[in-house]
């Protein structure tokens, strides 16, 4: 076990290096003077617009910005943004609106996946399998922004049962229809996940087993097959709180969350491309540390891991 996990945390390391390396690869190919869109519609001041580029460091090579940035961001100093605020103080005000938005649409998908999971599980070929089979598809098939505007609409707009966007300090009623947005694609696959590995095991040898030796239904269900069936969701729960996040741009567009993903979409619109890599750079290690948490749970869930 201390060798797969020791193995893990160096995957990471190129794993971090070479998502910067890309987005920050991108961002500075973007069309576009960002320093001359500071200016509008004014004519330029070339002194101004050069003493800005030295400022941000826009004047040097791709690569010595991006070892700058790696050599800032190593003491969280990840500079200011053109309108001269902190950029780490920029991400501390959008953060914790979309981790409390990420946590509610984690706790939605976990709860209601499972559930509905397991009864198609237990239940197939039933009616109540070929509803929940039906209600994943076209969860799955339908693009987040259509079912946010649907909802929007709906519960929002029309039956004015919950607010129609979120604000600047949202609470829990104002994030809970993003949350359900947020979270009902991964609830689907959820819903599949645990559908398809309760079918696989119920009808394995080790069930057979326990049942001639005279186990009740519960247990054997309880003690076996949800115990073996809900170790890839745990897995696939884990892994999607980054996702989660990561993915929440869409989604805060539309409910006018002033999160993460808003801040980004606005940060690529201006081409401030520190705040943007900066963005990544702390999504992408919440995703590996979250993986790495993961990996730890499934080691201990598995034998195989454990005991290796």
């Amino acid at each position: 076990m201390g060798k797969y996990l020791l193995r893990r945390i160096l995957q990471m390391i190129p794993v971090v290096l070479g998502t910067t390396l890309l987005i920050y690869a991108l961002v500075f190919a973007l069309p576009g003077d960002p320093v001359a869109a500071m200016f509008g519609d004014k004519p330029v001041n070339q002194a101004v617009a050069a003493q800005i580029r030295s400022e941000y460091n826009l004047d040097k090579p791709f690569i010595v910005q991006y070892v700058l940035f790696l050599k800032n961001a190593l003491t969280l100093n990840f500079g200011n943004t053109f309108a001269g605020q902190p950029v780490i103080s920029v991400i501390g005000r959008a953060f914790p609106v979309t981790i409390k938005l990420a946590l509610m649409a984690f706790v939605f998908e976990g709860i209601f996946g499972v559930i509905f999971g397991i009864i198609g599980g237990l239940t197939k070929g039933k009616w109540s399998d070929n509803i929940i089979l039906v209600l994943s598809l076209l969860l799955i098939s339908v693009p987040t922004f259509v079912t946010g505007f649907i909802l929007q609409y709906l519960f929002g707009v029309k039956w004015h049962l919950l607010p129609a966007t979120a604000g600047a300090n949202p609470g829990f009623i104002d994030l809970l229809m993003p949350a359900v947005v947020l979270g009902s694609v991964s609830m689907a696959s959820i819903i599949r996940l645990t559908r398809t590995e309760i079918t696989s095991n119920i009808s394995e040898d080790y069930v057979r087993t326990a049942r001639a030796k005279g186990m009740s239904n519960r247990s054997v269900i309880v003690r076996h097959v949800l115990r073996n069936s809900l170790i890839p969701v745990v897995t696939y729960l884990g892994a999607d709180i980054g996702g989660l996040m990561g993915g929440a741009m869409i989604t805060e567009r539309i409910f006018n969350i002033q999160g993460v993903g808003n801040t980004l979409y606005q940060a690529i619109l201006r081409g401030e491309g520190t705040l943007v890599v900066s963005i990544v750079t702390i999504l992408v290690l919440i995703f590996v540390i979250t993986s790495l948490l993961v990996d730890l749970l499934y080691a201990v869930l598995d034998p195989r891991i454990r005991y290796a």
